[in-house]
This record gives C-alpha cells, structure tokens and sequence, in this order.
C-alpha cells in the first residue's frame, strides 16, 4: 500500500501530465488554424489594408488626417506580405516536389507511380492552402 504523502505525488504527477498532453493537443489544435487565418486574411492586400486600416482607426482613435497618412503604409505592407506569401508558397512547393522526386527514384516503378499519384493530391491540397485565389504554382508539377 502507497503512503498518502506517495500517492499525493502520484496524483500530482498524473494531473501534470494530463495537463501538458491537453496542452499540447490544444497547441497542436490551433497552430495550423491560425497560420491558415494568417494565409486567409494575405490573399487580397487590398482587403488586408482595408481591414487593418479600419482596425487601426478603430483602436487608436485615429482622426481622418491620421488616417490619409496611415493608408499608404498600410497598402504598401499588404502589398509586401502578398508578395512574401506568394514567394514562400512557391519555394515550400518547390521543395517538396525535389524531395518527392528523390523519394520516388528509390522505389520500384510501381511503387514511385503510386507514390507520385498520392503527392499529385497532396500538392494540390498544398496549393489550394499556400498560394492566394489566382495564385500560381508555375510549371513544375507531378
């Protein structure tokens, strides 16, 4: 039989530990929602702009003056973060369709068709998540 001082620690332990497992399934959860949102709200640098503009306004009391002077910066950052997403989306693509070839080129034919055919899916999946409405993955495809 386990001291009550021992089966204290005991229950600690097992609360800590359920404690960091539901941490991280949240943390695991939520990660990628919001890199999608991030993703999401990048796709119209217009749109972006436009958001960010009025939120500025709406949380620092900015005035129709401060605004007209803000705007400029604000479009030119939507501007840049379209770009840098555009940019990052196709190098992550990129990089995955080289690994997939190397990949490939180590298996039977029969298992680098499958394998090709499964990464064609995921590639789209990837591309429907990384690049904007309108974007382009450019030529290098499975």
């Amino acid at each position: 039989m386990m001291m009550p001082s021992r089966k204290l620690a005991a229950m600690f332990l097992c609360v800590f530990l359920l404690g960091g497992v539901a941490g991280g399934l949240i943390v695991y959860n939520m990660s990628p929602m919001r890199f999608s949102d991030f993703l999401n709200r990048t796709g119209d640098p217009d749109d972006f702009s436009q958001r960010l503009d009025k939120k500025l306004a709406a949380h620092y009391h900015l005035d129709a003056d401060e605004q007209a002077r803000i705007a400029p910066a604000t479009r030119e950052l939507g501007q840049n973060l379209f770009r840098v997403r555009q940019t990052f989306a196709h190098d992550v693509l990129a990089t995955l369709d080289a690994a997939h070839q190397k990949i490939a080129a180590q298996m039977t034919p029969d298992q680098r068709d499958a394998y090709l055919k499964d990464m064609a899916a995921k590639r789209q999946q990837h591309m429907a998540m990384l690049l904007p409405p309108g974007g382009s993955a450019g030529s290098a495809q499975h």
